[in-house]
Parts: C-alpha cells; sequence; structure tokens
C-alpha cells in the first residue's frame, strides 16, 4: 500500500500499531479491530492491498487537487 501511494504521487501518514499505543488505540477506536494495512480516505476505508480501491482513492485525490 505505503509503494502503491508513493509511487503515485499520493501524501499519506504512516502509523505503526506495533510501535505506538496511540495509534492502536486509535484504531481499535475506529474499526473495532487490529487488521492492518488499512487506509482512511474521507469516509472511505480501504482493508489490504486492493489496487482497485486504492486507484479510486488516487483518482479522487488527484481530482482534489484540481
Amino acid at each position: 500500500m505505503r509503494e502503491f501511494l508513493s509511487a503515485r504521487g499520493v501524501p499519506f501518514t504512516d502509523r505503526n500499531i506495533r510501535g505506538s499505543e496511540s495509534a492502536r488505540a486509535e484504531l481499535l477506536d475506529r474499526t473495532g479491530d487490529l487488521v492492518v494495512p488499512q487506509l482512511f480516505h474521507g469516509d472511505r476505508v480501504v482493508v489490504g492491498f486492493d489496487p482497485e480501491a486504492l486507484s479510486e482513492v488516487v483518482a479522487d485525490h488527484r481530482r482534489a487537487d484540481r
């Protein structure tokens, strides 16, 4: 997921739930689970590496940048 977004110039904040109790608590609060990777973009949540969903996020990001 990181490489996919980086290669397409989409900025993101990477949070490591193994190394940060606050990141772990935030993910658990938002989703009720500790499944990673997850991407939150507006109301959309992408769980795991889903190229189709990530491509839609990239397109949304590019539209917002116009």
